[in-house]
Order: C-alpha cells, then structure tokens, then sequence
C-alpha cells in the first residue's frame, strides 16, 4: 500500500543494474523514499560511477546482507531468551520464598510440591500475568536496544513521524479492527473445526476473573507494554533491517515473526494480517507511532469488550456487542476498501527478490527461531 504517484510497477529488467542511484538501487517507484537505511551500509561501491549491481548478489554484498539479516534475527532471539530467563528467574525466586515461609512460618506444613503449589497461586493471581509483563517488558526492551547497536540504528530513526494526520489514524484504527474482528470469526471456526476432529489447540487466556489487581496487570500488559516494546522489535528493528534490500520482504517476514511469536494459532490467524497493515503504516509514515497507536487500540477494543461482557446484563451486552460489530463492518470495511484502491503494497524488482527470502533463508538463525516458538506452540496445545 504505497502512494498512488508512485504506484507503477517496479523494473523488470533482469540484467545489471547500471548507473546505480544511491537513493534508490534496485529502481524501484513503488516504495517509500528515504525510509530503508543507506545502501552503502551494505556496499560502500555503489557510490562510485563504475558500480554495478548483478542480479544475484556476490562476494561482499552477499556476505553484508547476510550479516544485517542474522544480527536481525540474533537480536529478536536474544530478547525471547532474555524473556524466558527472567520468567524463570522470577518462578525460582518465588519457589525459594514460598519454602522459607513454609519452613519458617508453617513448620513445613505444606506439601513438599512447592512448584506445583507457586504455578497453581500464581494462575490464580495476577502474579502471573506480573511476571509476564516484566519479562516480556525486559525481553522485548533488551532485544531492540542490542539490535540497534549491532546494526547501527539510532533511536530518533523509529519516530521521524511524516504526513500522519487524525483522519488516517482512524482509518487505519478502523482497518486494524476490521482485521481483528473478521480474523477472529475465522479463528473460532478454526478452532471449532479442530474440536470437532480431537485435535487440541491452545488459546490465549486474558479472563477477567478474580481480583482487581489481576485485571489491572493483564490491561497494563496487553493495551500498553505489548504494542510498545512488540512495535519496537518488530515495526522498528526487525522491518527496518528486512527493508534495507526490499520493503515488500521487510513487511511481510516481520508480520509473520509477529505473528508466530504469540505461539497459539488463534493470534496467528489475525496477526498476520494485522502484521502487514502495521508494517505498511510503519514505512508510510517513517515511525512506529501509527503502528503503536492501532495495536493499542485493538488491544484494547478486545480488553474493553470482555470487561463489558463481565459486567453487562447478557441483553445489553448483545445489543452492544451488534452495534460495536456493525460499526467496525461499516467504517472498518470502508477503511479497507480505501486503502486497497487508493495505496498499494511495495512491490519487489527481479534484483530485490534475490536478495530478500533467497539470502534470509540460508540463516540458520531464522530457522532456530521460527523453530523454537513452533515448539512452543505445540508445547502449549498440549
């Protein structure tokens, strides 16, 4: 979803490429000027008059490619590590507490199971959904500052906020609901689908049931710590990397990253698509910002829906839930329509595509990722 001036198909030439235009290699008008980082970060030559840029990339230019992709990739790991860590840190020191109480307090009363007694308390808490929030909160913040100091990007590059008015912002609020509200009618088919056939799949629990404390954190979580630091990874390190060869690759690998990271298939079915609005609103506005804002709202919009559902009497929630329903299909399907005539998606050159997936994909770093948030996910439906 690019700019209707510069909507025009990319080059399809195959051969070299020749003169190179530093600001813009691959002579590509369907994206967004000035938004990937410098070329020469990858290779310095291009600048000089006699450089030329072959279909497939070799020697160094191949190497630097592979080498922003991997510390991409590195970067995210690290912050999901950093995330698990400081959960199990944080169960290990709650575990060591409750044996000194029991041990001290309790004269060794409690049943030896002091793991099985901490997760049992905590899912009944809010402790849980605490120890969440700041490990996800950690792990998020850890991994995008590494990744920018191993890729060499600047804070003040996420939020160079251009042409982003209060009409847009309702139309891509409106898009991101749209997204939400029609992905999770799918997503429940799925799911009934599976239930039907015996095949058990793991859905995300934000219930509201239990102290006011416990609802507080999950709001703070999901409408405020999630869509910042996930935003920042992902809308910020991650696309900002994939883009420096092809902003069509960036927009889509990172959507799929943000979507398999949620590990359950549910959050998958519509954050893959969410993903790709976000990134899109990432690069035409040059900030995260836009992206931050529709990810807390939608956030929100399912937080504010179960909070009414709790507290409503059943007839009004359903008169409430159809009005909220028919005003998201109304100006969220008028949003969409919008967007799909009047912006397009980045398209790629023949030069671009050699470069994106074909070189991402021989990073054993991506596939240890992908692979570990599979597994958790089967992990999970268990």
């Amino acid at each position: 979803m690019i700019r209707p001036e510069r909507s025009a198909m990319p080059n399809q030439d195959y051969s070299e490429i020749y003169p190179v235009d530093v600001k813009n290699p691959f002579r590509n008008p369907t994206e967004e000027p000035d938004y990937a980082p410098d070329y020469r970060e990858i290779l310095p030559e291009i600048a000089m008059p006699e450089c030329r840029l072959p279909l497939y990339p070799q020697g160094r230019e191949r190497r630097s490619i592979r080498k922003f992709y991997a510390l991409t990739f590195l970067a995210v790991l690290f912050g999901y590590l950093t995330a698990l860590t400081v959960f199990t840190l944080i169960q290990l020191i709650a575990t060591v507490v409750l044996q000194q109480i029991d041990m001290r307090a309790l004269d060794g009363t409690l049943p030896q199971n002091y793991n099985a007694i901490l997760q049992q308390f905590m899912q009944d808490s809010s402790i849980m959904y605490a120890a969440n929030l700041i490990a996800f909160l950690l792990g998020n913040l850890f991994g995008f500052l590494v990744g920018c100091k191993l890729t060499d990007l600047k804070l003040r590059d996420f939020f160079q906020l251009r042409k982003f008015t209060v009409i847009r912002c309702l139309v891509y609020v409106f898009a991101g609901l749209l997204i939400q509200q029609g992905m999770g009618m799918l997503a429940n088919l799925v799911y009934e689908f599976c239930e039907s056939h015996d095949i058990t799949l793991a859905s995300p629990d934000f219930s509201f049931s239990g102290s006011w404390k416990r609802t507080a954190v999950i709001v703070i979580y999901v409408v405020l710590v999630a869509p910042v630091t996930e935003e920042l990874l992902m809308r910020g390190l991650v696309l900002r990397n994939l883009s420096r060869v092809s902003q069509r690759f960036g927009i889509f690998l990172s959507a799929f990253l943000f979507a398999i990271m949620h590990e359950n298939v549910a959050q998958f079915i519509y954050t893959f698509p969410l993903g790709i609005l976000l990134g899109y609103i990432t690069i035409r506005h040059h900030s995260v910002i836009p992206a931050i804002i529709v990810h807390m709202v939608t956030n929100g919009a399912g937080i504010v829906t179960e909070l009414l559902r709790m507290h409503l009497r059943e007839d009004v929630f359903t008169s409430f839930s159809m009005i909220y329903m028919l005003t998201v299909l109304l100006f969220g399907g008028a949003s969409l329509i919008w967007l799909i005539l009047s912006e397009h998606l980045p398209d790629q050159t023949p030069h671009q595509r050699s470069r994106s997936l074909r070189v991402a994909s021989a990073s054993p770093l991506l596939w240890v990722l992908v692979s570990m948030h599979l597994v958790f996910t089967w992990l999970a439906a268990k």
